[in-house]
């Protein structure tokens, strides 16, 4: 597998996480939370819930703060009809860089990657910042626990945003657009199929 990796200037902080992570395509409404959002009703899932779902294995996942595009492998690639990770041009986070993935068969189609470290409290702080989010669903993801939330609920244009709780601190986010492919309307199955993949390796 191939990485082209890029540098960045500057060091952007998790406030400005929504604007860069959506120039990677196509103007793109749909982007995450990292802070309480105005307004806005709340949508749980009533067959899955993660709130409960303690972390009993703590994942170390400090090589991915670098090289975020190992967390999927050739065979993973395949299997999602993902064409090879390249860093993203920008600095989205004070200590992480991020990986995107587009779609083997439609380039605006893509997934991307990075590892959230300036929450001290991890997922439990996702939580609280986006409880009035239009789309907030507790699930989990290879046995860890899990939100799709974000200020709008735009998965219908075949976006959503995946946060998984990978030990007390940190979280692995991904954000999905999906365009012209057939996973573009379940965007959030998609995302989920990438963090159990990735969640597999890691605990592999």
């Amino acid at each position: 597998m191939s990485i082209t990796r890029r540098h960045s200037s500057s060091v952007v902080g998790v406030a400005t996480l929504a604007l860069l992570l959506t120039s990677c395509a196509e103007s793109e409404s749909g982007t995450p939370t990292t802070s309480l959002p105005d307004s806005g009703s709340v949508s749980t899932s009533s067959t899955q819930s993660s709130g409960d779902i303690p972390i009993e294995e703590p994942l170390d996942v400090t090589h991915l703060l670098d090289q975020p595009c190992t967390a999927l492998t050739d065979e993973d690639l395949a299997d999602l009809s993902l064409a090879d990770g390249e860093l993203s041009d920008r600095t989205i986070s004070q200590a992480a860089e991020s990986c995107i993935w587009k779609r083997s068969n439609d380039s605006r189609s893509h997934v991307s990657l990075i590892v959230m470290t300036e929450n001290s409290d991890g997922l439990e702080d996702i939580r609280d910042q986006n409880q009035d989010a239009e789309l907030y669903e507790e699930i989990e993801i290879g046995g860890y626990p899990a939100l799709h939330t974000s200020r709008w609920d735009d998965r219908d244009s075949g976006r959503c945003d995946l946060w998984v709780g990978v030990n007390d601190s940190e979280v692995a986010y991904f954000y999905v657009t999906l365009q012209e492919v057939p996973d573009a309307s379940k965007p959030c199955d998609f995302g989920d199929k990438v963090g159990e993949a990735v969640i597999a390796n890691l605990t592999s």
